[in-house]
Parts: structure tokens; sequence; C-alpha cells
């Protein structure tokens, strides 16, 4: 190799050289820049983000910042730091950068927890940023097995993975919390078992709101109360699927759900089921609703005298009046596609839609412009079980009132008569039909009319019906 090549290989491998440096300080000023911005972004609803130092080398570059929780009335704000340690340098990774960030507990934490976790960061996040500044996040916590204030705790950890554009206007990832044992120290305990989540959410431009898919499932949550005489309560096998999607100026929204089992202490229902659809929802006035309720929770978080705080309201309530013209035109509508669930007693069920027909210009007709419909069947005895717990309460809440010691037997007669007055009553209006021990209704209302069961209601039996429902 003569001089003049080596020469200008070497010249070559410092331009390299340089340019690799160049770049990657370059970028590292970048991500400088880019994490003041997120911080910032981030610092709302009574949360606030403050990098208190930001060191940035040629390869790589530190920061440590403080979140501060704002959660309002007379609690002590909730206060954390995190550790960030941000690789920007040469391109074996195949990405711009990495953040490898350790959040810290707060200086008040028990000793416990911190014996606990044995040094460990309570929550690690690792964020590589692409050429294009998107983000691939992996957020974990450790497996944590300890005695906490005399109480026994078993986290199974947790792993959260998500990716997001530049502009953060977009998630999509999945979340596992395998297992949660917690034993407290009089006896009580809660367990939870598989709990997972999927989302595909984005923020369209100009909206406040997200939409897309977001699935939650759980396997098992159950709870001991400290008293071991008193049953378990539990929910087992758990899903909830929503999806949100804005179609022009509305919004579209689906919830379904399903419990396979569950139990209230005595009370025990399985094969729950849950369907409702918001249709026809104005945009528009999610934006105005939601903004204005960001403002009511910051004043809050910010322990704003009780005037100010009146005045959000007051506010809130007139920007959405203002809205509800062109809300109410848009003819919204909620469809309870289903509400049901089984018991030794047989399958009670439930449908209804809610629907708006008018155009919004004349409030005075709003309740003439409405049209409801409602169907449901349950058996006799679910209804009354229903009724009687009903009964239970406002007896017991006026013995309370007095002040007077009471008869358990004469409370039960009481009751029992209280459920035969109001079955029977609820059976001659024609309100409820019994078939063969199953209790049927079906109501429409349209142009100010009620009609139960094909027949018109009057005003005391229009009452009934009203009461009932609101059983």
């Amino acid at each position: 190799m003569n001089k003049k090549a080596g020469a200008g290989i070497a010249a070559a491998a410092v331009v390299v050289v340089a340019g690799v440096l160049g770049t990657s300080y370059y970028m590292g000023g970048k991500l400088e820049q880019g994490f003041q911005d997120a911080a910032a972004k981030w610092s709302r609803d009574g949360l606030k983000i403050q990098v208190l130092s930001y060191e940035r080398g040629t390869f790589t570059s530190t920061a440590k910042t403080v979140w501060t929780y704002e959660r309002g009335g007379e609690d002590e704000p909730l206060q954390f730091t995190a550790d960030h340690q941000i690789s920007h340098g040469p391109l074996p990774r195949g990405h711009a950068a990495e953040v490898h960030t350790l959040f810290r507990l707060p200086d008040d934490a028990g000793e416990d927890l911190k014996a606990a976790l044995a040094g460990r960061a309570p929550v690690e996040l690792t964020t590589k940023v692409g050429w294009t500044r998107s983000t691939s996040n992996l957020m974990t916590s450790p497996v944590v097995t300890g005695k906490i204030e005399g109480s026994d705790l078993n986290w199974g950890g947790m792993k959260i993975e998500w990716d997001m554009p530049a502009d953060m206007k977009a998630a999509k990832g999945t979340a596992s919390f395998p297992s949660l044992q917690f034993k407290g120290s009089e006896g009580g305990s809660m367990a939870m078992e598989s709990a997972t989540m999927r989302f595909d959410l984005k923020q369209p431009q100009g909206q406040q709101f997200w939409t897309g898919p977001f699935a939650v499932s759980l396997a098992k949550l159950a709870a001991q109360p400290e008293d071991a005489d008193k049953l378990p309560s539990f929910v087992q096998d758990l899903s909830l699927d929503t999806d949100t999607v804005l179609q022009n100026d509305v919004v579209e929204v689906t919830i379904k759900g399903g419990i396979k089992s569950a139990q209230l202490e005595d009370r025990k229902a399985d094969d729950l089921a849950l369907e409702v659809a918001f249709h026809n929802i104005d945009s528009a006035w999610i934006n105005q609703a939601m903004e204005l309720g960001q403002r009511r929770r910051a004043a809050m978080a910010e322990g704003e005298e009780s005037e100010e705080a009146q005045a959000e309201d007051d506010d809130l309530r007139n920007a959405l009046m203002k809205g509800m013209t062109q809300a109410l035109a848009r003819k919204p509508e909620i469809e309870i596609k289903r509400l049901a669930m089984r018991t030794k007693d047989g399958v009670s069920e439930l449908g209804a839609a809610f629907k708006y027909q008018g155009d919004g210009s004349n409030m005075s007709t709003l309740f003439k412009d409405l049209k409801l419909s409602l169907h449901a069947q349950l058996p006799k005895a679910v209804m009354e079980d229903l009724i009687g717990q009903r009964a239970r309460r406002s007896y017991l809440a006026l013995v309370e009132d007095s002040e007077q010691e009471f008869d358990k037997e004469e409370l039960d007669t009481a009751i029992q008569a209280n459920v035969k007055e109001q079955m029977d009553a609820l059976l001659e209006r024609g309100v409820f039909e019994d078939k063969a021990g199953i209790m049927t209704t079906q109501m429409q209302f349209e142009n100010g009319e009620i009609k139960v069961n094909g027949k018109p209601l009057d005003t005391l039996d229009a009452a009934t019906l009203m009461g009932s429902m609101a059983e």
C-alpha cells in the first residue's frame, strides 16, 4: 500500500469517525429537547414532571426527573424520582437511541418495602427511540415477596409493552400482571390471578379523546373478609372489550363484557353478560366535556378555594348546555343490547334502548322527543329478593334514625308483607306478567306516552312502573 493510499484511508476513517461523533452528539441534543418536551406534555391532571438535571455526553447522557402527583384535598402529594441513562452512540443496536429509566421509591417509603425490594427499582422502563423519534417501550416490575407492615405480600411482577409514534398520539401494546396475593395482619386476604390488557389506541387530529379497541381480562379476583365466618367474595374469568370509532363528527362506542362466575358473600351468579352501544355521540361535545373536566381536576389538584371550584363547575355546565343543541341534533342513542346473569333460580335478562328523535332546536319538547324501549325477564324469586333487599335497607335506616331497638322476627314479617304488597301491585296493574314463575315486561315510551305490555298506562300505573324500575 503506497503512502497516498494510506493517507486517503486514514482521512476517510477520520471523516467517518467525525461523522459518527457529530451525529451521536447531535442526536443527543435532539433527545434532550424531546426529553424536555415529553415532560411538559405529560404534566397534566395533577401530575407534574420536572427535569432536575440533564448531562449530555458524546455517546451517553444521564438525567434525573422528579414526579409529583397532587391528590387534592388534604392528602399530601405523592412524589418520587427517576434516573435515566440515555445511549445515543454509534449504530449497532439499529435504532437512534435507548433510554433506560429506574423509578425510585419515595423518600418516606416504609423500611419493609425497601427490604422486600432488596435494592431493586420498583419499576423499570426501557425505551428504544427510532430514527423518526417513534418509540418502543418495555416497562417491568420485579417479583416482590415479603412482610409489609405486618401483612404478607406476594407480587408476581408486571410487564407492559407498547409502541408510540413521535407525536405520542397513538399507542399499541399489551400488559400482563401475573398475580398478587395479600394477607392482612388481622386475617383478611385478597388474591388476583392473571390480569391482562390489549390496546391499539389513536388520538385523532384535533380531538381530546382516543379511539380504537381496548380489552381487559382477569382470571380471578378473590377477597376473604377478616371475619372468618363470612363467605369470600370472588370474580372469575372476567373479560371486557371496548371499541371507540370516530366517523366524521360523531363517535360510536361498543362495550362487551362477561363474567363466568361471581360471588358476593352469600349471593352467587354465573354467566354474567353485558353488551352496550353508544351511537351518534357528538365529538365536539365530548371534547368540551373532557377539556373542562381536565380543568376541574387540575383546579382540585392545586387546592383552589371552593368558590373558584364552584366557578369551574358553573363553567362546565354552561359550556355543555350551549353545545347541547348540536349534540342532540346528531340524534344520540344508547342501546343496552343485553344485560344478563344466571342464578340458582334461573336466567335474568334485560335489554333497553334510549333514542332522541328531535332536532335539538326546542328544549321544551325534549321529553316528547325521547323514545325509550325496555324488555326484561327474571325469575319471580329473584324479583322478590330484589324488592326484599330494598325494603330491608329502608326499614333498617328508619330504625337507625329512630335509635330504637327492633325485633328481628317482626322486621322479617314486615319485609315479607312489603314484598307481597309490591308484587301484587305490579301484577294487578299489568306492569309485570307472571309467566310460569318468570316475571316479564315490555315497555315503550314515545311521543310522551307510556305503554307496558302493549297497553297505555295512566298516571298512577306509570308512577308504579317508574318506582319499580328505580328499585
